[in-house]
């Protein structure tokens, strides 16, 4: 049996005493030297064939690809050449 497995065990069968005894589980731990934050994470650790079943951390997500952006029509061909040829010349 491991180090891991045996603690679990020990915190397992003092939640069973604590929910028979009446006390808070602070108090409880208190009583028993226990750790209160390990006993809340052995209440919620599962037993059994289904104890360690994984659940999936990310979400499969399609992106759709943006459309390209259209040029307005208007747009007169020979300013926008030396629009552009002046952005390039100016560095």
């Amino acid at each position: 049996m491991s180090k891991s497995s045996s603690i679990r065990d020990e915190y397992l069968s003092h939640i069973e005493k604590q929910k028979t005894s009446g006390l808070s589980i602070k108090r409880y731990c208190e009583l028993n030297n226990l750790v209160e934050h390990k006993m809340s994470y052995y209440r919620s650790y599962k037993v059994g064939p289904k104890a360690k079943q994984k659940t999936q951390a990310f979400t499969k997500v399609q992106i759709k690809p943006k459309s390209s952006p259209t040029l307005n029509a208007n747009i007169d061909p020979v300013w926008l050449a030396k629009l552009i040829n002046q952005l390039f010349l100016s560095k």
